[in-house]
């Protein structure tokens, strides 16, 4: 078999022209969507549209404890300014009440106050509905959006005409904030050597914020036991057409009573 020739079967010239002219005739197809080298098949950009739903908002809110990361790094006002926060607006003796809120900028207090460790005094301006008020950094919670504060942040928008912020500006933010984390710390120490604001006193909370935790739920307070007054006794002469009904026991007694009211028969005496 070794000294046999291998016959190879060869194209015809005429098959292979035909399909190299219909291979030329064919439009190019670019797999990679990424390739810009071509001119006129360059990928267009993403639209700009603006946020639409809880997940796409909660990208921009800033937390209480990343807020107090951002507090001893430099660029701290343009770093929060345009996030979002959830912020409680009512006092400390209330129930609390939560609003989503931007952040326009900040502003000074005349006294300080303590966000964990950190000494500041230093407030958040924020809007919320139709206010733009100064918020301190422990008023801003830990925990996420909810659809209903969603949902009311929303209708405010499109009531007092504010534009709600955009994709484009979203990713903006996120590498801004990056960029913010990315930055050198000041000392704990340093802060704490070079403040000079008297601090307020820490306000009392409940055991488990005192620990830095938070409620999952909203807090219901039970209501104050009001003692029930005594039923007050019928009239004595109730006016005609009012009745008053009697408890059983006292029917009973009633009853009791005019047996024992009533005159034993006499015993005839005997004639005999």
């Amino acid at each position: 078999m070794s000294g046999q020739r291998i016959r190879r079967n060869r194209r015809p010239a005429a098959e292979i022209v035909r399909e190299l002219r219909h291979l030329r005739s064919s439009p190019l197809r670019i797999d990679d969507e990424d390739e810009s080298w071509m001119e006129g098949h360059e990928r267009p950009p993403t639209p700009d549209l603006p946020v639409a739903s809880r997940d796409q908002l909660e990208q921009l809110r800033l937390s209480r404890h990343r807020i107090g990361l951002l507090l001893v790094r430099p660029a701290f006002e343009q770093a929060v300014s345009g996030c979002f926060v959830r912020v409680n607006v009512n006092g400390q003796e209330e129930l609390p009440d939560y609003r989503i809120a931007e952040v326009l900028g900040l502003g000074e207090l005349d006294y300080g106050y303590k966000v964990g460790e950190i000494p500041t005094n230093l407030a958040l301006r924020l809007r919320y509905e139709d206010l733009v008020m100064l918020h301190e950094i422990n008023d801003v919670s830990n925990l996420v959006f909810t659809q209903e504060e969603f949902e009311l942040w929303r209708d405010n928008c499109v009531n007092q005409a504010l534009s709600p912020p955009t994709s484009h500006m979203v990713t903006r933010k996120k590498i801004e904030l990056y960029n913010a984390l990315q930055c050198e710390a000041k000392a704990l120490s340093l802060i704490q050597r070079t403040f000079s604001f008297a601090l307020r006193p820490a306000q009392k909370c409940s055991i488990v914020e005192r620990h830095g935790a938070v409620y999952p739920w909203r807090l219901k307070h039970p209501l104050p036991l009001i003692p029930q007054p005594p039923p007050l006794p019928p009239p004595e002469n109730p006016p005609r057409g009012l009745t008053y009904r009697i408890q059983p026991k006292s029917i009973a007694s009633v009853l009791q009573g005019e047996e024992d009211a009533l005159p034993l028969p006499r015993s005839e005496p005997d004639g005999n």
